[in-house]
């Protein structure tokens, strides 16, 4: 008997562990592999560039004459931009928190110029600009990547890379080479002035990971994905439009985990987006088929040893 209850306990204790750690594991919302296609994404050109690829301030239009690219990702293939085109993706703003993990391999810096930038009313046409732009900068040496956000109606224009305004003296991830990034946004916790141990007005916590690790905090502006604010690979209103690969974006809902970050990191993106929240429901089934397997195997060693 109490050989049985051991078995019966072991095995509660498994199910239960998958199907939690399944179930309930961390998935995009959005997702976007490039292998071959765009999904729901549309290609944003943009008028009145100058001799060096900036602008005084324009809105990117979808261009329907310009066919994206795609060179060799880190899973399959991966979207590639030739510094004329970038994408708008047809994710809808998740809320105050949210992750965004990609893979990145470009073929130039410039300042200011976004790998991704999302955000809303960019052009302050209504006098509430509101956007994240992971970018690179020479604030504190040539730094990338930069967190850099606004929130116009609450003053709030803070950056960040590995604390606030500090670069810890200039890092930049490598040219040619694939970098993993991943940033999450809190919008339960304010952003925090590490110096001065206060909160930063109108802001939230954003974490920074690169490859797969930790490596800096600081604050964010409020808002940037919220309302209508969305998706910008590569293109932004004024500054050059980024050149290289991007592979495997994702979008989550939630705060990413350092081990989710990991799992975001390895796992392939899906070859589309998709507006339907995935929340583990497909897992259930699984976890439960595999429980059920379990405790039959299980019933069939207790027979067994009651037999002899």
């Amino acid at each position: 008997m109490k050989f049985k209850r051991i078995i019966a306990v072991l095995m509660t204790l498994s199910v239960f562990s998958l199907f939690t750690a399944t179930a309930f594991a961390a998935t995009p919302k959005y997702e976007y592999g490039f292998d071959g296609t765009i999904g729901g994404a549309v290609v944003l050109t943009r008028d009145g560039d100058n001799e060096d690829g900036g602008n005084p301030g324009t809105m990117p239009k979808v261009n329907d004459s310009v066919q994206p690219q795609f060179g060799d990702g880190v899973n399959g293939q991966a979207l590639y931009l030739d510094g004329n085109y970038g994408l708008l993706l047809d994710a809808k703003a998740v809320g105050e928190t949210y992750t965004i993990a990609f893979w990145i391999n470009p073929a130039r810096f410039s300042n200011f110029g976004p790998f991704i930038q999302i955000g809303s009313d960019l052009l302050s046409e209504k006098q509430s600009a509101t956007w994240l732009n992971i970018t690179k900068t020479d604030w504190d040496g040539d730094s990338a990547p930069v967190i850099w956000s606004r929130n116009e109606a609450l003053d709030a224009w803070p950056w960040y890379q590995k604390a606030y305004f500090s670069c810890g003296g200039g890092y930049q991830i490598p040219k040619n080479e694939w970098t993993h990034i991943a940033v999450t946004v809190d919008g339960s916790k304010p952003g925090m002035d590490p110096v001065l141990g206060t909160e930063v007005p109108g802001t939230v916590h954003s974490q920074l990971y690169i490859n797969g690790e930790f490596f800096g905090e600081g604050p964010v502006a409020k808002g940037t994905f919220s309302g209508d604010a969305k998706v910008y690979v590569g293109i932004n209103c004024w500054d050059i439009i980024f050149k290289g690969l991007i592979d495997d974006i994702k979008i989550y809902n939630t705060v990413l985990t350092a081990n989710e970050v990991k799992t975001a990191m390895n796992e392939p993106a899906g070859t589309t987006s998709s507006s339907a929240p995935k929340t583990g429901v497909v897992s259930y089934a699984a976890v439960f088929g595999l429980g059920a397997a379990l405790l039959g195997a299980g019933s069939v060693v207790l027979k067994k040893k009651e037999e002899k």
